[in-house]
């Protein structure tokens, strides 16, 4: 460190302190944010620590977050605007930078800027992973004029099926589990307290206590990764599975054990709810609304009018001369054709070790039990499962999501100790909300994208941005639509893009198939790309402007309350992200830059006033609509509005570094504010179906809708089609805690981590399976998926993987010519994956991320 710290001192000079000061900011390794205390000397940066007053990670801080040090002094970024030479746009095209000013690079893009909203605004699209100015930008989106304001750079790896899932079911947009009273943990493709995912260093605490308490944990992974390898039980699975495996353990738990929480489906979900021969509700003819059997009344009554204790969810009824059941008889029906002996042949899990495994978890569920905390009794269900994209990044994503949420409502552990939870669905200024018959929705600050149930009251027609709404209409997500619109917008009738501005997001690398990604961004008119290092996105800009590191820059909002606080802190919280050093290269934050291209481009007033009136904040933002705010301006009315406090501005928070808020009981368990019903039986789906096929037709193009059914299934993956000899194989993709996306692969010391470890650079191998092949550990070779996609790497024989896969790390294998750290270590994984809509989840819109490939030597 020293010689990048001193270089402007002489040998033989002493050194001179001129500052010595802790600096309170945020990380921003990840999307976590964590706390953190930054140590600088004579205005360079020699320490990062983690906050130990911070509720979201307690003073940890993980391995990205103590090399964000090193990424400030890289050597490697970018340092000055650049304009591209080379009209020639691909993989592997010299752009021919040469330097500009800043002046010039602003007047150009403004330029552009101004043409497009005033021909096509909508032509223009905004794609960026910077979650911590995502309120910001998504207004200055809006007042642009365009509907396509992208947060596709998470590609795949963003949670569709998860998000999709735990907004039906949690009325949230992420889940945890309660560990700190939770007994049995299941993970499905989930390495939850293990370094990764949201909140990874206080939940990695939490996992830790847990476990030398003695919760017992069971991870279903086909790589024994950091999580199943500590686990007391790693259940390795075939990929694309999980859901089979989960609902042959539903049907242990329903139909051969007879454990499930009565209660709870009877009063808290639509299990009651009468079902007709034809999968829909038996609805009340005047009101609509769903009817159950009123057993005192002896007749059908809509739900809300019926004694929930006297609503059986077991039986057969007739009404009008209809012969129905409830939801919950419906379901339990359906489990039986997923027995452990089905499941088994699918999965290649032993029928006995799912016997097994659903048996312990039914009967730590504890049904009935009640514990009591700050003197309130609540139910006890110390049993979760948690879910990631191990489980769900397949063609049928939210069928898997949903069967392993389903093992959670069953035995009515949601929003109880011990049990599942989902982020913050209660705060201190929202609420979970009621939907169409009586069912659960996120509150409006919560809700990403449109309420699940909008459609009921929309008219199908062709899409009107590259989200593609009216064909994904429940899903949570749209990373993978927008990339489905943008690679190909002529088929969903839309506009192709004239602009696109880029910033913290590496499509080219963490979307699927490059390729087919190089070959849109080779079609859109002009790019703009602000960009730490000239990746392989940024290699196909038109002008490039340095974004500023996350030590140089100012955030107010990086712990945004309604999706990224940790729910088991027992406090809400706000902090500052601060610059604690001077911008290198003088590069500002790309909002500040964003701002003054408004300015310019002449719809300054227009994003204030959208800033104002469309931003989920506590109250609405006061802002002058005439003067252009700094971002110090900006930042100091977000943090007096959304900490509740109007003392608490910009300079309180500076040297206080962030505020919290002892959360209620009923914000601590959302359970004790549940008033409406998490569904078990998705009817709405079938409604949903119509309205799909209708928007479908009018396209004119063929969309699979299978996958819109009211009960919950396993259906196989493409992979599982007949494929031709050799793919025998598939190829899996796996996270390592100290790496986020392709942006940590540039990093010096987390290259170094990454070289000296076993695993992460390789392509892990089953023993048997390496020796039926011929193939030696440390050997290179080359994974081949059907269509001819390749990548080289070498191998690493190992006991630690199902027989039938093979894993690639993280979003390695770099190849742009300026990125000399990351460049050619490692495979791609992405690059092995197809994308067309057979490969999409129709429900979420999540990527498919199970290939078929074959290995050979090198």
């Amino acid at each position: 460190m020293a010689s990048i710290a001193v270089g402007e001192q002489s040998d033989n000079a002493p050194t001179k302190v001129k500052d010595d000061v802790w600096i309170n900011s945020s990380c921003n390794g990840c999307y976590s944010a964590c706390g953190i205390k930054v140590h600088r000397v004579n205005g360079v940066v020699v320490k990062i620590e983690g906050d130990p007053d911070f509720p979201h990670n307690l003073g940890r801080l993980c391995a990205k977050g103590n090399a964000g040090l090193i990424a400030l002094y890289n050597p490697n970024r970018v340092k000055t605007p650049l304009k591209r030479t080379n009209p020639e746009k691909g993989i592997g095209v010299d752009p021919q930078w040469v330097e500009i000013g800043r002046e010039e690079a602003l007047d150009t893009v403004a330029a552009k800027l101004k043409e497009t909203r005033e021909n096509h605004p909508d032509r223009m699209g905004m794609c960026h992973f910077d979650t911590n100015a995502a309120p910001f930008i998504g207004a200055w989106t809006t007042a642009f004029g365009s509907p396509n304001g992208y947060q596709a750079a998470s590609g795949y790896f963003c949670g569709a099926g998860l998000h999709l899932a735990t907004g039906l079911t949690n009325a949230s947009f992420h889940c945890q589990i309660d560990l700190e009273h939770c007994n049995y943990a299941i993970l499905f493709g989930s390495q939850l307290g293990f370094g990764v995912g949201h909140c990874p260093n206080i939940t990695t605490q939490e996992m830790s206590d847990a476990r030398i308490r003695g919760m017992h944990l069971v991870v279903v992974d086909p790589v024994c990764n950091h999580a199943a390898s500590k686990a007391d039980e790693w259940v390795p699975i075939r990929p694309g599975t999980d859901a089979a495996l989960a609902l042959a353990m539903l049907d242990v738990m329903l139909n051969e054990l007879g454990i499930y929480d009565a209660e709870f489906i009877q009063k808290l979900t639509n299990g009651p709810y009468l079902v007709g021969p034809d999968g829909l509700y038996i609805r009340h003819e005047q009101s609509k609304k769903p009817l159950v059997w009123d057993a005192t009344a002896g007749e059908a009554r809509p739900y809300d009018e019926a004694d929930a204790s006297q609503t059986p969810i077991m039986g057969q009824f007739t009404v009008r001369g209809q012969s129905c059941q409830p939801a919950f008889q419906v379901l339990k029906e359906h489990l039986r054709q997923y027995t452990p002996e089905k499941a088994s042949e699918i999965t290649t899990v032993p029928a006995q070790t799912i016997r097994r495994i659903a048996g312990e978890y039914a009967k730590a569920a504890s049904i009935g039990a009640t514990t009591v905390i700050k003197g309130q009794t609540l139910p006890f269900r110390p049993a979760a499962t948690n879910m990631y994209r191990g489980a769900y990044s397949h063609a049928h994503a939210t069928h898997h999501a949903m069967a392993v949420q389903l093992m959670n409502v069953v035995i009515g552990n949601m929003y109880v100790p011990g049990g599942h939870f989902g982020i913050n669905p209660v705060g201190p200024w929202w609420q979970i909300e009621e939907g169409i018959d009586g069912l659960l929705v996120c509150g409006k600050q919560v809700q990403m994208g449109p309420p699940p149930y909008n459609f009921l009251n929309n008219k199908p027609e062709p899409p009107k941005s590259h989200k593609l709404t009216s064909l994904f209409p429940i899903s949570f997500s749209s990373s993978v639509s927008q990339q489905l619109a943008f690679t190909d917008p002529e088929k969903f009738g839309l506009a192709p893009l004239d602009l696109m501005i880029q910033c913290r997001g590496n499509v080219m690398m963490t979307t699927v198939a490059p390729d087919t990604v190089a070959a849109a961004l080779k079609n859109v008119g002009f790019i703009v790309s602000f960009a730490n290092y000239l990746d392989e996105t940024a290699e196909f800009a038109d002008i490039v402007l340095p974004d500023a590191h996350y030590l140089e820059r100012m955030d107010p909002s990086p712990n945004e309350p309604y999706t990224s606080q940790n729910p088991n802190s027992g406090y809400w919280y706000w902090r500052l992200r601060q610059p604690v050093v001077e911008p290198s290269f003088k590069a500002p934050h790309w909002l500040e830059t964003l701002i003054e291209l408004a300015e310019r481009a002449g719809f300054l007033e227009d994003y204030l006033r959208v800033l104002t009136t469309n931003t989920k904040t506590r109250k609405p933002l006061k802002l002058d609509l005439h003067k252009k705010p700094t971002l110090e301006e900006l930042s100091d009315v977000w943090l007096r509005t959304q900490s509740g406090d109007d003392t608490k501005g910009l300079e309180w928070f500076k040297e206080h570094g962030h505020v919290k808020i002892k959360r209620t009981l009923q914000e601590e368990y959302p359970r004790l504010a549940l008033r409406c019903r998490v569904p078990l039986y998705y009817e709405h789906f079938l409604t949903a179906k119509g309205y799909v096929e209708q928007v479908a037709q009018e396209l004119d193009i063929e969309w699979s809708t299978i996958d819109y059914t009211p009960l919950i299934s396993w259906f196989p993956c493409p992979a599982y089609e007949p494929q031709a000899g050799g793919f025998e194989l598939f190829a899996v993709n796996y996270t390592l805690p100290f790496h986020q996306y392709s942006i940590t692969a540039e990093n010096p010391w987390l290259q170094e981590i990454t070289e000296r470890h076993p695993y992460a650079y390789k392509i892990m191998i089953n023993s048997e399976t390496a020796r039926r092949l011929g193939l030696q550990d440390g050997g290179a070779v080359w994974v081949e998926e059907l269509e001819g996609r390749k990548v080289k790497g070498n191998v690493k024989v190992t006991e630690c993987i199902h027989p039938e896969v093979v894993a690639i790390a993280c979003v390695f294998g770099a190849w742009a010519d300026r990125k000399p750290i990351s460049r050619g270590r490692g495979a791609h994984f992405n690059s092995l994956l197809p994308f067309d809509l057979k490969h999409i989840d129709p429900i979420s819109c999540g990527a498919d991320a199970c290939a078929r490939v074959k290995v050979y030597p090198a």
